[in-house]
């Protein structure tokens, strides 16, 4: 007889969350969670690789709609002989070529009516608690659109291991009203749908119930520069984080026109062993993560916390001593 070939292992992944009971210290940096020792339930949780989904395109297992996170292979110009390495710090090869391969390839998956993208976010650096992305942008760069956060030399940002997501739904409604005025403007549909029902009474957290306004969704589509050997992207099933496992918090975000930095709510989480964790084993450049951040649709119909993903950097055995990961985030809003 011959033998029978036993699934292999999953790979664990060292995931940080905050310990129940305390109350996280708002950092003072721009985009920056708390300090790791806040994080002090450390688990070792098994990770199922989505390697096999990456070119299935829509007949992929991971969906947006579900799970609330997508793999795509995706090819970019800027990874051809005709563009160096340093171009990827270059913003107006970021604007004029990246951006608008990354707004394609989210309206083909999302089927959405309209794009924009109000950042691109570069991480290059081993994690450290306080990185680049904490500099305070001159007047000029606050009001440049989109914004581009670590681009500049010795500025790029690292990875952020500990378990988060970047906007609850009352953060995704502060970011459209006051991150930048392009972003107003390009939501205001959006922006007065939700000022009709506020001037009817109805309240903040009911808007979801009420809204008539249309489909919105925030995305950050998340690409390595080269081989992910360390600290690689984790990303959870949204129906698997019941609601009494996320956190409040707090993160500074510069405002547009000099206005005084402003605060935008985010979800960050208590642990628990039924959270199912998923990533993409030795990622390349061409192997892209959709990673939903908030849905009105999703919020409307209960899926997950307004559909968004928490997700993190983990640290994997043995990797300790590879070189830094380097990745580019491109933040965008559909809008259907």
């Amino acid at each position: 007889m011959g033998s029978i070939e036993l699934p292999s292992s999953p790979t664990h992944g060292i995931f940080r969350y905050i310990t129940k009971g305390i109350k996280p210290i708002e950092s003072k940096h721009l985009y920056h969670l708390p300090e790791t020792a806040e994080f002090r339930d450390v688990r070792s949780l098994p990770m199922t690789d989505i390697r096999s989904s990456i070119d299935l395109g829509s007949d992929s297992p991971y969906k947006l709609n579900q799970q609330g996170f997508t793999a795509r292979r995706h090819t970019t110009a800027l990874k051809s002989q005709s563009y160096p390495h340093s171009s990827w710090n270059d913003e107006t090869i970021l604007k004029e070529i990246y951006i608008p391969e990354i707004e394609a390839l989210l309206l083909q998956v999302t089927g959405g009516r309209t794009i924009f993208t109000d950042s691109v976010v570069m991480r290059n650096n081993i994690h450290t608690e306080v990185d680049g992305l904490a500099r305070e942008d001159s007047p000029e760069e606050v009001s440049e659109f989109p914004k581009f956060v670590g681009t500049k030399v010795g500025a790029g940002g690292s990875p952020a291991p500990k378990v988060h997501l970047d906007y609850a739904p009352s953060g995704a409604r502060t970011h459209i009203r006051k991150y930048h005025a392009k972003v107003t403007e390009l939501c205001s549909e959006i922006i007065e749908a939700e000022n009709r029902l506020l001037a009817k009474g109805v309240w903040p957290a009911g808007l979801k119930d009420h809204y008539d306004g249309p489909r919105w969704a925030m995305f950050s589509v998340w690409r390595p520069l080269k081989a992910v050997r360390r600290d690689p992207l984790a990303l959870s099933d949204c129906r698997t984080f019941p609601k009494e496992d996320y956190v409040d918090f707090n993160v500074l975000f510069p405002s547009a026109g000099g206005a005084e930095n402003h605060k935008e709510e985010v979800y960050l989480a208590y642990g628990s062993e039924g959270h199912a964790w998923h990533w993409i084993s030795n990622q390349q450049p061409d192997e892209v993560l959709i990673i939903q951040l908030f849905d009105s649709e999703a919020e409307k119909n209960g899926l997950g916390v307004a559909g968004g993903v928490m997700h993190s950097s983990v640290h994997v055995d043995g990797t300790e001593h590879e070189q830094a990961r380097e990745s580019v985030e491109v933040r965008c809003t559909v809008i259907w």
